[in-house]
């Protein structure tokens, strides 16, 4: 049965909130609705949210003296409205995000196999998700994902079903009436905003795709450039407290990925993100179709990745530097936990495995390894065509930089990008 937000009727009193995005945010927002994903960030921009979002259906305010006490919790986090029938037969099917806490909440939603329309009328791009069972077969899916920042007491219209879809029963194609026949997947969470954004660690990190094997000159490496896909405070998800800082670089499948410190390795999972093993002998049906690896914009993808993390030798015991790779592809690592490794030195492969809408270099840095840690801002060394990755080097004295979202990066930081790296 569908969910629906029924209300009794009453005057309504507008609410203002002050403009807090600037105008960067809706490139990027636009970039990753190419790939499916649209972002709403309904809680820093509440007054001009559609002006921004202009695919939002509205914003409404939540006022707990609208409802009968009984109904409030059973208010659903994602109302599915199967709408009436008018004279033609027709019902427009919307869907709405709700938020009656008092507390802001980010709200990942997946939509699958169908086409969403939003209020200018226009079909929203879908994307992709994937996923590898044990016997390698990959399964490609369309889905539709939602990123929508929340305001307390808030409810955000999204989008419409296109009508005149149909879909696969075990028989036939049926004509979709109602919501309860597409299938759905959520995760809602209170919003952590990072407790000081500006805090830096004064290690600076090697940049992650420069190695110091003479295998590098063979691979061109060394001339190559990375984009910056988001950057500090991102749209997509670098927005609360334990991604706030990180830093994502796109890449190839299978691009080599090289220390960023001197240091030790403290964790390392390359399994594919399905929490099944890769390598192992598979005997029953069961055991073949089991998920070995996710990838794509499924929600569903955010509690599956690859990663290493190392812990920086070269920072001071009083202040820990812990670096971490994310979206690492399957079977790729070159070292274990336990592993010392040098600035430089070849630890894995790029992927894209877990929630991840292209391929790319998800890094970031923490003062713990703790599962809550909150990120901390590094900058990279800038080598300019001298080797600087002595880790005696004075950081006072070396140039640094800080990737933005959008620019093209080397081991010599800031560069144009060419037809090659694009």
């Amino acid at each position: 049965m569908a969910n629906k937000v029924k209300k009794k009727t009453r005057s309504k009193k507008r609410a203002t909130h002050q403009r807090l995005a600037s105008e960067d945010d809706l490139d990027e927002c636009k970039y990753y609705a190419n790939l499916g994903c649209h972002i709403a960030y309904v809680a820093r921009c509440r007054v001009e949210a559609t002006r921004k979002h202009p695919w939002l259906l509205g914003i409404e305010p939540f006022d707990p003296n609208d409802y009968d006490p009984e109904d409030i919790e059973h208010i659903p986090e994602v109302a599915m409205n199967d709408g009436e029938e008018d004279e033609y037969g027709d019902c427009e099917m919307s869907l709405t995000l709700t938020n009656i806490k008092k507390s802001t909440s980010i709200l990942f939603v997946t939509v699958y196999d169908v086409d969403l329309c939003g209020a200018d009328g226009k079909i929203l791009t879908s994307g992709w998700t994937y996923t590898t069972t044990a016997n390698n077969a990959t399964t490609q899916r369309k889905c539709t994902t939602f990123i929508v920042l929340c305001p307390p007491q808030t409810f955000v219209h999204l989008v419409t079903l296109v009508p005149n879809q149909t879909i696969a029963s075990d028989t036939e194609r049926m004509p979709i009436t109602t919501w309860s026949q597409i299938e759905m997947e959520s995760d809602v969470q209170q919003w952590s905003f990072h407790p000081n954004v500006k805090d830096e660690h004064p290690h600076l990190l090697h940049f992650p795709f420069y190695g110091n094997e003479e295998e590098v000159v063979h691979d061109d490496q060394a001339s190559k450039s990375y984009q910056c896909s988001q950057s500090e405070n991102g749209n997509l998800t670098h927005f609360f407290h334990g991604n706030y800082h990180a830093i994502d670089f796109r890449c190839p499948i299978g691009t080599l990925l090289y220390s960023a410190t001197n240091g030790v390795v403290v964790e390392v999972k390359d399994d594919g993100g399905g929490g099944h093993k890769q390598n192992v002998p598979t005997t029953s049906n069961e055991e073949r179709d089991q998920i070995i690896e996710v990838s794509g914009i499924a929600a569903s993808n955010l509690f599956h990745w690859n990663s290493i993390m190392i812990q920086s030798t070269d920072a001071d015991t009083s202040d820990p530097l812990y670096i971490e790779y994310v979206h690492i592809q399957t079977n790729s690592c070159a070292v274990k936990v336990g592993d010392s490794v040098t600035r430089g030195q070849f630890i894995c492969r790029s992927g894209s495995v877990g929630f991840s809408p292209e391929p790319h270099l998800h890094m970031a840095a923490y003062r713990s390894n703790d599962v809550d840690a909150a990120t901390v801002r590094v900058r990279f060394q800038a080598i300019h065509n001298h080797d600087t990755r002595d880790s005696e080097l004075d950081a006072a004295d070396a140039q640094s930089f800080l990737p933005r979202v959008g620019q093209w990066y080397n081991q010599n930081g800031l560069v144009e990008a060419t037809l090659e790296d694009k």
